[in-house]
């Protein structure tokens, strides 16, 4: 049980996206193997830390973890297991959101200003030195100097993650959608006309992206308060992201 406890401070510590699972009750059949109280710490990615007492139990549990996440809410799961059932709460270990900035141009550098004041971990890539830098970025968390599929392939992105593509063209921002759809990201947005959004939607589906997939990308990007600055664009993006995560789930309005 310690280490239980060890490592979901550990994990709070190192903003780490984790579920911490107890079970709450178990029929009298597995009274004998399954324990009240037991805990276990889920997480997002690698292995967890203690045991519920089943395997079959811990893996119905793990399968639950992405969604757990995404929604931001304790679950309560009813596992039947042979003659008996035994019920587990989970419980979601939240770090703070972080918004992956794909572009480090004029509607990116006020997104994560926004986004700053509002409370979001900010990353920022850009493959041009003039634009990804400390003097336009002085309150990200991390600036990215480097070609968008290098720093994807090193950046983790987990339900936590809101990734923002505003790049500066159709081919960078094709690629960037491309690397991020299959990602477990929370939000995905992408900056453009509805012509180019379309001609790179349907690029994809050709390479045979699933349209679900497809259907998950908020593009074009932001909420419609009919923005037109650097300024107003970034706030009707952060208002579509605060959307999507203070209802703990991808919320589209058509």
């Amino acid at each position: 049980m310690l280490a239980f406890y060890r490592a979901l401070q550990q994990a709070l510590e190192e903003n780490r996206a984790a579920v911490a699972a107890r079970i709450l009750q178990v029929s009298p059949e597995l009274k004998e193997v399954l324990k009240p109280g037991a805990r276990k710490l889920y997480y997002f990615s690698g292995p967890g830390v203690g045991e519920l007492g089943n395997k079959e139990v811990e893996g119905i549990i793990a399968s639950q973890v992405e969604e757990v996440l995404k929604r931001r809410k304790p679950q309560w799961v009813h596992v039947p297991l042979g003659e008996g059932w035994v019920d587990v709460f989970l419980e979601p270990v939240l770090p703070e959101p972080h918004l992956l900035i794909l572009g480090g141009g004029h509607v990116g550098q006020k997104v994560a200003t926004l986004a700053k004041e509002v409370g979001y971990r900010v990353t920022v890539v850009d493959d041009r030195p003039e634009f990804a830098n400390r003097q336009l970025f002085p309150q990200a968390d991390e600036v990215i100097c480097d070609s968008f599929a290098s720093a994807l392939d090193r950046i983790s992105i987990d339900p936590s993650t809101y990734v923002v593509i505003v790049t500066r063209g159709h081919r960078h921002d094709y690629d960037c959608l491309r690397r991020v759809i299959s990602s477990p990201a929370a939000y995905i947005g992408m900056i453009g006309s509805s012509r180019k959004v379309k001609g790179i939607m349907e690029g994809l589906a050709a390479e045979g992206v699933p349209r679900e997939r497809l259907a998950r990308v908020y593009a074009p990007i932001g909420l419609d308060i009919g923005a037109e600055t650097p300024a107003e664009i970034a706030v009707s993006i952060l208002a579509e992201i605060i959307q999507v995560y203070r209802q703990g789930k991808e919320v589209k309005s058509g």
